[in-house]
């Protein structure tokens, strides 16, 4: 990355920041994205000979314009441009202050306000949800339909029994093999699971839950479901261990 910031042309395999930028830094790339193993060293070695004879060399020093190599230069200041531009310390301090310290700043203000109220009453909501959690359970779910197409759209529904939490307890979420973002009940949400959406109430207790799902590929595909708590939206302070069900467990 200083390299190219100075105008240094990379070449170099898919690896680290390179696999990010090799498209824009004006560089070359060794090889593909496939897993390292021994066997590719000697292509590694053989494509490495073989760009710097037919296109490296050949570039800096032919095609020059009063000893100005034009192509090399070209590609030195898309270098310059993209690389400086998106792989620098102003960036990153950036990044770090807009979605760190200043929202860890905000929240350390809103947990002091009337001497940590919001952190008791957090303790108090905690101590109750995890003792009813383990009767917390899936009680129905499924998609529609006896087959899938791809492109179409199928409804996928679960009821959870929320075991006497109120309906703003639990968020549902899910994961599967698509790549297309998705929605329950009207939050979106992606394919990952990464984020969870409310339920639905149901005069008998239940949560429902339930999107439409399309798949976009064909083959065998997959999906789970899974409930957890609904009291963690700031994620400078989410917890990893937070609680959660699986639909089909115990």
């Amino acid at each position: 990355m200083k390299a190219g910031i100075n105008g240094n042309l990379n070449m170099s395999i898919l690896d680290g920041w390179f696999d990010e930028a090799a498209d824009e830094s004006g560089g070359w790339v060794i090889g593909d994205r496939d897993p390292y193993s021994v066997d590719r060293d000697d292509a590694h070695a053989a494509a490495i000979y073989s760009m710097l004879e037919n296109e490296i060399v050949p570039m800096f020093y032919e095609g020059r314009e009063q000893g100005v190599p034009v192509e090399w230069m070209k590609r030195v200041k898309q270098s310059l441009k993209s690389v400086s531009a998106n792989f620098n310390c102003q960036r990153m301090v950036m990044e770090y202050s807009t979605q760190l310290y200043e929202p860890a700043h905000l929240v350390y203000e809103r947990v002091c306000r009337d001497r940590f109220a919001s952190s008791r009453e957090h303790v108090r909501w905690h101590r109750g949800v995890t003792e009813k959690w383990p009767n917390v359970k899936f009680v129905d779910f499924g998609i529609g339909g006896d087959s899938v197409s791809a492109g179409s759209s199928v409804p996928m529904r679960a009821g959870v029994d929320l075991a006497a939490l109120r309906p703003g307890c639990p968020r549902g979420g899910g994961g599967g093999t698509g790549r297309r973002p998705w929605r329950i009940g009207g939050y979106a949400g992606t394919n990952a699971g990464t984020r969870r959406a409310p339920g639905r109430p149901t005069r008998n207790g239940l949560l429902m839950f339930g999107r439409d799902f399309a798949p976009f590929t064909t083959g065998r595909l997959g999906y789970a479901l899974r409930v957890s708590p609904n009291h963690c939206d700031d994620p400078l302070n989410r917890p990893c261990n937070a609680l959660l069900k699986w639909a089909g467990e115990p």
